[in-house]
C-alpha cells in the first residue's frame, strides 16, 4: 500500500529513495519489499521497537529530508510537494504531518493538544462518556481544523516528516520508547529545541487511524501503559496539559 502509493507518484516527486526496516513481522511485508523496484529493505532478526527501527531506516536513508510512514499509510499525489515547500517557507520547522483521510475520504486529524491526566481518562476509562469527559476528548482530538496550516504541540506519528534543521538540532526519535509516545516526546523536544511542530492539512495521506492499544489487557496495551508513564515521569507538567509550543 504505501510502497506503491510512493513509487506511483510523479517523476518529480518520487521520493530519492525508499527504505523498509522489518520488524520481525509475521505477514507477507519482507516479500513485497523485496519484489518493489529501488526499495531498500533491512530486515531485523528481533522486534527492536518503533523508534529504534525508524531511526535505523533514517541512517540508511540518502535523502535530507525523511518521511516516517506507517506501512498502512498511502502518500497522496502532491504530498510530498506540499511538504517540501512548506517546508522551505518555515526554517524554523522541525516536523510536519500531513492531513490524513480515511479510506471514505473523512477527514482524520493527527494534530493533539499534550495528553493530560484529564483526556487519558476521557479516552480510557468510563470518564469518557459523561458530557465533561466527551467535551476534554473533543478538545483534544479535534482543536485543529483541516482548513488550514497550524503550530500544535504534537503529531501523530503515522505520517512525520522531518525537516533537515529539525534532524541536526532535534534529532531522531527516543529509542527509549518501545511503542507509543515516541511521537509526543518527538515533538516536545523540537519546542524545547525552539524549533516548531506544524500540522499542513493541504499535504494528503491516507490513513485509517486503528486504536491497537484501546483494549485491555493485550501486549499493545502494555506498552502503551509503559511508554505513557515513562513519558509523563521526565515530563510530569504534561499530567495537567502543560508544555512547550502552542496550547
Amino acid at each position: 500500500m504505501t510502497l506503491d502509493s510512493l513509487l506511483s507518484l510523479p517523476d518529480g516527486e518520487k521520493p530519492l529513495d525508499i527504505t523498509v526496516v522489518d520488524n520481525l513481522s509475521s505477514d507477507n511485508s519482507r516479500e513485497t519489499a523485496l519484489s518493489r523496484p529501488g526499495v531498500r529493505l533491512i530486515a531485523n532478526r528481533r522486534n527492536t521497537g518503533l523508534a529504534r527501527a525508524n531511526n535505523l531506516g533514517a541512517d540508511h536513508s540518502r535523502g535530507e529530508s525523511l518521511f516516517f510512514l506507517n506501512p498502512d499509510a498511502t502518500v497522496t499525489p502532491g504530498c510530498i510537494d506540499t511538504l517540501t515547500a512548506f517546508a522551505g517557507e518555515h526554517p524554523d520547522a522541525a516536523l510536519l504531518g500531513p492531513g490524513t483521510v480515511g479510506a471514505d475520504g473523512t477527514h482524520r486529524s493527527t494534530a493533539r493538544t499534550w495528553p493530560s491526566l484529564s483526556s487519558v481518562a476521557a479516552r480510557r476509562t468510563p470518564f469518557g462518556v459523561t458530557g465533561l469527559g466527551r467535551s476534554v476528548a473533543d478538545r483534544h482530538l479535534h482543536s485543529f481544523p483541516p482548513t488550514a496550516p497550524a503550530k500544535v504541540p504534537w503529531l501523530v506519528g503515522a505520517a512525520l516528516w522531518l525537516t533537515p534543521r529539525g534532524r541536526s538540532t532535534v534529532g531522531l526519535m527516543n529509542p527509549a520508547y518501545f511503542l507509543y509516545f515516541e511521537d509526543v516526546e518527538w515533538c516536545w523536544r523540537a519546542w524545547t529545541k525552539r524549533m516548531e511542530v506544524w500540522y499542513v492539512p493541504e499535504a494528503r495521506v491516507i490513513h485509517e487511524c486503528r486504536r491497537q492499544s484501546a483494549g485491555f489487557p493485550g501486549r499493545a496495551a502494555v506498552h502503551h501503559f509503559v511508554s505513557m508513564l515513562r513519558f509523563f515521569l521526565h515530563h510530569p507538567s504534561a499530567l495537567l496539559g502543560k508544555g512547550p509550543g502552542p496550547r
